[in-house]
């Protein structure tokens, strides 16, 4: 029954859209750009709930499975990320801070497991200097052989870190990074599809999703709203059969 619901969205939300633009510009027309929009619920619910071939059934000639079966593109979906380690002769004159701003770095790297490498006035200041600004977003967590193991917003680890909730340099230098509040260790694959990173966001309440390689490195960032963007532009830009 859910579906003739997001079918029946589909068509307010269109029609909608339609007499705001009759209204504003005294012209009846409908555009693709308008159809992304209306098309959006009903492609969200259905790669969520896995119910592609109730869809299939209304003849709207929508490739969806072939679609959402394309992989993520960090270039469409996402963003390419480098990130950036902190060096030990830095941990206390945060000599790195101007550099970082310099090269607008998004994220920046904590190796687990190292003991008396890093110390959380040194990581307090770097966040403190860092998170203000709209071009960095992440802290990132990894093993000593560079695998992804974890990920939380900057602006979310100096709340964190401020509270006097966690001590940082503790929980990293003992790998126990789970006990850090928000830190998310669910990635995916570079060459996943569309529709499994969507599922897999839904099933852990997630907004955005890492990226690893075949090294299990993390090389970038994917997110709910591009993705689905992506599908929509597609479906509407295929023609019908």
């Amino acid at each position: 029954m859910k579906i003739w619901v997001f079918i029946a969205s589909f068509f307010l939300i269109l029609i909608l859209i339609a007499l705001i633009n009759y209204k504003t510009n005294n012209e009846f027309k409908i555009e693709s750009s308008w159809l992304a929009l209306s098309l959006a619920p009903v492609v969200i619910w259905l790669l969520t709930t896995q119910q592609l071939s109730e869809f299939s059934g209304f003849g709207l000639g929508f490739k969806l499975k072939e679609v959402t079966s394309t992989p993520v593109s960090l270039q469409l979906d996402g963003n390419a990320i480098k990130p950036e380690q902190l060096s030990r002769y830095e941990k206390v004159g945060v000599g790195k801070i101007e550099s970082f701003k310099r090269k607008r770095v998004a994220a920046i790297t904590f190796k687990i497991g190292k003991r008396g490498y890093y110390l959380n006035q040194a990581i307090e200041k770097y966040l403190k200097e860092l998170t203000p600004l709209s071009f960095f977003k992440y802290v990132l967590f990894e093993s000593q052989s560079g695998e992804f193991r974890g990920i939380i917003s900057g602006t979310k680890l100096l709340e964190e870190l401020r509270s006097g909730s966690i001590d940082l340099v503790k929980l990293i230098e003992s790998g126990n990074i789970s006990n850090i509040n928000g830190i998310s260790t669910i990635s995916i694959p570079s060459g996943s599809s569309k529709q499994k990173s969507l599922q897999l966001m839904d099933n852990y309440g997630l907004s955005e999703l890492p990226v690893v390689n075949e090294f299990k490195s993390f090389i970038g960032v994917v997110e709910r709203n591009k993705i689905t963007s992506s599908i929509v532009v597609q479906l509407v830009s295929s023609p019908n059969e």
